[in-house]
């Protein structure tokens, strides 16, 4: 599924609203609650989702925000929209009714201790054939 971006007009005016500053605030951008990040936009900026695109399909000037590349724009989509987004996926796959393949590795588990006596016991019965 493509992204869709906003459009020239929104971003215009987003620009605007954010008087040059990014506007991350919050959790979601690794910020305490209520503190803005405040950054000067001028090394750059990304017009972010609030709610990411893939969930939501709001392009609108309310779900559009200005913040700095660096920061607020890395922690947000790694920390906040990418696991987000991965359990909308689950639930949605678990809704349709697709199951998790079974990984091509078996897991590996710890030996027990009956384990070590079943080798050991192999080990043993070894050097008895080579007598």
């Amino acid at each position: 599924m493509s992204r869709r971006e906003f459009s020239k007009e929104t971003k215009r005016l987003a620009f605007e609203r954010s008087g040059g500053f990014c506007e991350g605030s919050g959790p979601a951008y690794g910020l305490p609650p209520g503190q803005r990040c405040n950054a000067p936009l001028d090394r750059g900026v990304i017009y972010d989702h609030e709610d990411p695109d893939y969930i939501g399909k709001n392009n609108s000037l309310e779900n559009c925000r200005c913040i700095c590349p660096q920061a607020c724009n890395k922690f947000k989509t790694y920390k906040h929209d990418a696991p987000k987004i991965a359990k909308v996926d689950r639930l949605l796959d678990r809704q349709r009714g697709i199951k998790k393949t079974a990984s091509q590795w078996p897991s590996r588990r710890l030996p027990t201790k009956a384990d070590r006596r079943r080798f050991l016991a192999r080990m043993a019965a070894r050097e008895e054939a080579r007598r």
